[in-house]
């Protein structure tokens, strides 16, 4: 009776055993499946964005449209001339300032730059480049033919030229003022070839402080 018992007993522990098995194989099952069906979580990291940094114009330096208005014989505004400033001969600043802003001439009723006068523009423009604080007013002169009206217009027309040149090196027009005497400030009073040949110039003046 013993034995039957232990036999009965035997058979109910299996039969529940073997009932929850197949539930406890299929639930880790699923979860696998669930497991598998889960997208990878791909972190995006994004990359630092680095701040704006507004490019700031080349202060003294001429820009890229002026430098083409220059070369094309375009107008570019020219400042107004500072009433708190004043304008210096060159040597009365130094004697290197007076090597460099050196007078150009002209020909007879023109304003074209002449090559001995594009040398010195050179100079003056490399100067003006390396130190960007220097302003400069330019002066356009006749000799004492043709009328009064005229030759104010062909002084400021020389003057301007000057101008020009320096905007294709590089100078800013900012930094360049203009003014036309015409015949008005002779440099030789003399009424000859050679007077003339003078007077037909532009003149550099540096600003300074009053």
């Amino acid at each position: 009776m013993k034995v039957l018992k232990y036999f009965f007993v035997g058979i109910t522990i299996i039969s529940l055993v073997g009932c929850t098995c197949p539930r406890i194989k299929k639930k880790v099952v699923e979860e696998k499946k669930e497991e598998e069906k889960k997208p990878e979580i791909i972190s995006i990291v994004k990359p630092e964005e680095k701040p704006k940094v507004e490019e700031k114009p080349d202060e003294g330096k001429a820009t890229k449209e002026e430098v083409e208005k220059a070369i094309k014989g375009e107008e570019i505004p020219i400042p107004e001339i500072p009433k708190e400033k004043k304008f210096v001969k060159p040597d009365e600043i130094s004697e290197e300032m007076a090597l460099i802003f050196k007078n150009i001439y002209f020909d007879f009723d023109k304003y074209d730059i002449r090559p001995d006068a594009a040398e010195t523009l050179k100079k003056i423009g490399e100067y003006m480049l390396k130190n960007r604080d220097i302003k400069i007013l330019i002066e356009g002169h006749c000799d004492e033919r043709g009328t009064r009206e005229y030759n104010l217009v062909l002084g400021e027309q020389r003057a301007l030229s000057a101008r020009r040149y320096l905007v294709v090196m590089g100078v800013s027009s900012k930094r360049m003022y203009t003014v036309s005497y015409g015949e008005e400030m002779p440099a030789d009073a003399r009424s000859n070839e050679e007077a003339w040949a003078k007077n037909r110039r532009c003149e550099f003046k540096i600003e300074v402080e009053k």
